[in-house]
This record gives C-alpha cells, sequence and structure tokens, in this order.
C-alpha cells in the first residue's frame, strides 16, 4: 500500500458541526488580498448570492462566508465548504492550470491544511469554481470527474504544495471541481431569474431592488466593512439563532447567515403566520404587512391598507365608545368580511386565475365594488364607507384571521 493510501491517521467525522467547530472555524487565519482588492471580485460577489439564496432550496446552508480562508466558505449543517472561484476570458480550464503554483488546487491544499490544524478538516471539503467549460483532454476529464483518479505527475505537483501521504488522499477525496459557473456577463440575469422564482408575486421593479440590497450585504461582507444599518439589524437576528454568537463574532462582518437573508427579504408564500409573527414581534413590519407581502401585494397596496386600516381603527374606537359598535355587531361584520374575502379568492381559483397575488385580487376587488363592499356594513358601523370597511378587515388580519389568499 502506497503511503498516498494509507488513511489511518486521519481522523473520520460525522454529524453536523458543533459550537467547539465554529469557533475553530471562526478563528482560522486568512488572507486578506481579496478584501483589500474587492473591485476584482464583484463576479464573486454575485455567486455568493446565488449560493446564499439556496438556503430557501432546503440545503441546510447555515451562512457563507465571504474572503475568510478561501473566497467563499459556506457553513452547512453537514460541516464547511471551501470554495476557491476562478475567471476565465477565453478558452478551457486543464488540470494542468489550476495545479499551476499560486493556481486553486494551491489555495485550496493551504486551506485544507488549515483547517486539518484547527481540527474541522474531517468536516469540510474543497472546491474550484470554474467560469467556463473544461477542456476535452482526458487528463483533465479524468481529474475534473474525479479526483482521486489524479496521475502521477498530478499528485507530484500537489505534494509539492505540502500534503502528502494519507492527508493527500484524504483531499482528493474531498475535492470537488465545478465547471460552467455563470458568465460574469449572465450572472445578473441568473440570480434575477432565481429571485424571480422564490417570490412569483414580486414585480420587477421589487425583485431588482431586492438583488441589490443582496448584493450590496455580499460587497459588504467580501470587503469586511461596516455593513449599513439594515444590515447591522440583521446580524442581530442572526445572532439569535441556536449556535452560541461568540462563535461567529470573529466574522461577523464577513457573513451571510440564513437569519440575515430572510430578514432582508420578503416573506416566502410557505411561511407560516407563526414566522410571520416572529417577524412581526422583531419590530422588522406589522404582521398586517408582512402578510399582505407574502400573498403578493404590491409596495402601493400595502400602503393604502396601511392607511385604511389605521382611519378604520380611529372609526372603531369612536364607535365602540358611543355604542355604536358592540361586540356582537363586530363579531358579525367580521364574519360577513371573512366570507366575502374567501369567496373572492375561490371564485378566482376556480375560474382558473392565477392567484401568485392574491392579496392584489383580494384587495383592489373589495375596493373597487364599492357597493357590495359597503353593503356589508349592515349595522352603519362605519356609515357603510367601503374604503373603511376594508380597513376593518386589514385589522381582523393583523389578529391571525385572514391570509390574504394564503392559508
Amino acid at each position: 500500500m502506497s503511503t498516498d493510501e494509507a488513511t489511518s491517521d486521519v481522523e473520520s467525522v460525522s454529524g453536523p458541526p458543533g459550537p467547539e467547530h465554529l469557533a475553530a472555524f471562526a478563528g482560522l487565519v486568512s488572507d486578506t488580498t481579496g478584501i483589500t482588492t474587492f473591485e476584482r471580485y464583484v463576479w464573486q460577489a454575485k455567486l455568493a448570492v446565488r449560493c446564499w439564496l439556496s438556503a430557501f432550496a432546503g440545503t441546510g446552508l447555515l451562512a457563507v462566508v465571504c474572503e475568510h480562508v478561501e473566497d467563499l466558505a459556506i457553513v452547512h449543517t453537514g460541516g464547511f465548504r471551501f470554495a476557491q472561484l476562478k475567471t476565465r476570458d477565453k478558452g478551457s480550464w486543464s488540470v494542468a492550470k489550476i495545479c499551476e503554483s499560486g493556481h486553486a488546487i494551491e489555495r485550496l491544499v493551504a486551506s485544507y491544511k488549515l483547517a486539518d490544524d484547527a481540527g474541522i478538516s474531517a468536516l469540510s471539503s474543497f472546491e474550484v469554481w470554474l467560469e467556463g467549460p473544461p477542456s476535452e483532454q482526458k487528463a483533465t476529464t479524468d481529474f475534473f470527474a474525479d479526483p482521486t483518479s489524479a496521475s502521477d505527475d498530478i499528485k507530484k505537483k500537489i505534494r509539492a504544495f505540502g500534503v502528502t501521504g494519507a492527508k493527500l488522499t484524504d483531499f482528493l477525496k474531498r475535492l470537488t471541481i465545478h465547471c460552467h459557473q455563470p458568465a460574469r456577463q449572465a450572472i445578473d440575469a441568473v440570480n434575477i431569474r432565481l429571485i424571480g422564482a422564490i417570490w412569483p408575486g414580486q414585480t420587477m421593479d421589487q425583485i431588482e431592488r431586492l438583488y441589490e440590497t443582496l448584493l450590496g450585504a455580499a460587497e459588504s461582507a467580501q470587503s469586511a466593512s461596516e455593513p449599513p444599518a439594515s444590515v447591522r439589524s440583521a446580524l442581530r437576528t442572526a445572532r439569535t439563532a441556536p449556535t452560541s454568537p461568540a462563535s461567529w463574532s470573529p466574522i461577523a462582518s464577513q457573513s451571510l447567515t440564513d437569519q440575515k437573508l430572510r430578514a432582508l427579504c420578503p416573506p416566502l408564500a410557505a411561511d407560516t403566520d407563526q414566522d410571520l409573527v416572529a417577524r412581526a414581534a422583531s419590530g422588522e413590519a406589522s404582521l398586517l404587512e408582512l402578510k399582505l407581502v407574502r400573498a403578493g401585494a404590491s409596495e402601493d397596496t400595502v400602503k393604502a391598507a396601511l392607511l385604511a386600516r389605521a382611519d378604520a381603527d380611529v372609526a372603531a374606537t369612536g364607535a365602540r365608545a358611543s355604542g355604536a359598535m358592540t361586540v356582537a355587531s363586530e363579531e358579525a361584520l367580521d364574519v360577513r368580511l371573512l366570507n366575502a374575502a374567501g369567496s373572492i379568492a375561490s371564485l378566482a381559483t376556480s375560474n382558473g386565475a392565477t392567484l401568485q397575488r392574491p392579496a392584489e385580487h383580494i384587495f383592489h376587488s373589495l375596493m373597487a365594488n364599492v357597493a357590495n363592499t359597503a353593503g356589508l356594513d349592515v349595522d352603519g358601523v362605519y356609515n357603510r364607507d367601503h374604503r373603511l370597511v376594508l380597513g376593518h378587515l386589514c385589522s381582523v388580519s393583523d389578529q391571525c384571521r385572514f391570509g390574504w389568499g394564503v392559508s
């Protein structure tokens, strides 16, 4: 058996990383060259956003950490992924190229050694992300498909980077090569399309502004600069996660966490009312706003709903004080409004309408049908003002009794 095949001294660990592993990861010594030359890495920041958004796909992602040991270090429930990101203006990638001195493999070997010294190599994988295609030469296709098949010449090159024997074998087992990463000319379109797929009810303007927000957060993380106030707030949210905040503190400004992502993004259609209540409790927005956005309401609709609710609350306070609104009459109005709004949503569905934005449909149907909406106020609590009646429905929504077409 060759020394490269002897793996008895390589630790094998399974299961999610614990606080001690996260602390070891955060304490790794990192080369800051990428941080000080951020302008060269816009493409990498955009790939960081793409990776960050994968948290919504149930990948177990905890954080994307920019310029910590590698271009990207991805922390997930199964461990750590260290990624070297490389661009190419023309031509294809060969195994000889990425194994050159100072190139991707040498950098990843250095990261492997750091991870091994920190005791987290058994929880780590090492990846090369390449813009563009691979060479069709057999040596390249074989190595890219399975790095453990490296030829003797390639192994000799890698040994020169400082990893030998069982460590070399272990490194090659943990190494993967990923070609055809979205090109610099296409990455914006890829990310915008991805955001549109996650939030199909958002307008293109909303999607583009959300992308700008996420990219700004990634750029702040990549340059390790002080994040804007909204991101600072998101970081505080991230630190309420079960993982110990102390483990993340050395790299907090470089980390794009799952919690930060959710704090910066609109609610998902799959978010439960309990999810929204938690966001509302943090002071991020009112429950009404979050429910409307979850159900695809536009910013103008959200503003109109908030104003209608505020005016209805004022009118209702006066009506209760005067005795015009009793508990019984209010409960009866609630029932009529909920039935009417539910019927609007059901009718649209039965007619084949695509309700990616049910809140828009329900809100404006009630607003446009003045007589029908006003008629729901049979006791004249709101003087049959259809806008105030709709505002009352908004108050009911804030009580977790109406989801604007999203159950």
